[in-house]
């Protein structure tokens, strides 16, 4: 098969997930380390995901998934910057290939992939669509992304047929009440330094939920308490002092709410937070 076409059959395997991977490894100075990662998109073959620091090419991996029946050994094809993180390839070996079945991969927020709001018209989103593809296409020279335009491809096939798009938003209206894994680190309970982390962390999601959906910008100490999986007492501080600070603010309606001042935060400080950074993207 011409190296054209093996490429194009290996982009369309690949399946976006954000489920979260426990990676084992032994360092260079034959230490055993260990690592919780984002995952990025899987396919038959191999698993790229987010470490926190570069792994060398050819370093084998033991791999496990947190929702999923995957787990094996892998080995490191490529580690490359990416922010505060690294963008790290890993090829499964040949007994788990095995183990791999595509679909196995929650889907990505679709919406933000196209950059609309979910109650965008079918005229919107076939509008939005075409220009991103124009500038994501491979052909582009100057912003062609081969992973981004197929995302984009994706998404628009969902979202452009009307009962694909209700079973969507079925599937993500369920996926919306579940708490968010990143909230499950434990940069996020213990002591002032988790006090400090659930602040940027409660930033981040109404800093979402602003660029998501201007019309309703808020959420409420409930949507916080279900989306942080954290009892009342543990954020009624972190609310204050945001709202002390002039980073959030309460409306009428009891909801919270970022303001400029906390979105400045947001993009000054989550770049060096590799968790914050995740949280971002989630």
């Amino acid at each position: 098969m011409p190296d054209g076409r093996k490429q194009e059959r290996r982009k369309h395997e690949r399946r976006v997930t954000h489920t979260f991977f426990t990676i084992q490894w032994v360092d260079s100075h034959g230490r055993t380390r260990s690592e919780r990662c984002r995952g990025i998109n899987v396919s038959k073959s191999g698993v790229k995901i987010e470490t926190g620091e570069e792994l060398a090419p050819g370093t084998l991996v033991n791999l496990e998934s947190e929702r999923h029946e995957l787990n094996g050994t892998a080995a490191v094809r490529h580690s490359t910057p990416h922010g505060p993180v690294f963008l790290t390839g890993l090829e499964f070996s040949e007994e788990t290939k095995h183990g791999v079945r595509l679909p196995l991969l929650e889907s990505v927020d679709y919406y933000e992939t196209l950059q609309v709001s979910q109650n965008a018209e079918p005229e919107t989103i076939r509008r939005v669509y075409r220009i991103m593809a124009t500038r994501f296409h491979p052909d582009n020279a100057q912003t062609g992304d081969a992973e981004r335009f197929l995302l984009l491809n994706q998404a628009y096939e969902v979202l452009s047929n009307p009962e694909k798009r209700l079973r969507y938003d079925a599937g993500r209206q369920v996926a919306q009440h579940q708490a968010l894994p990143e909230f499950e680190l434990k940069e996020f309970v213990d002591g002032i330094e988790g006090e400090r982390n659930r602040r940027l962390g409660v930033l981040c999601l109404l800093y979402n939920r602003r660029r998501r959906d201007a019309d309703h910008p808020g959420l409420s100490l409930l949507d916080l308490e279900r989306l942080m999986a954290f009892p009342r007492e543990y954020l009624e501080f972190t609310i204050w002092y945001l709202k002390e600070r002039g980073l959030a603010k309460m409306g009428d309606n009891g909801e919270c709410s970022i303001t400029a001042a906390g979105a400045d935060y947001v993009e000054t400080n989550s770049p060096q937070h590799a968790v914050l950074h995740r949280l971002l993207k989630s």
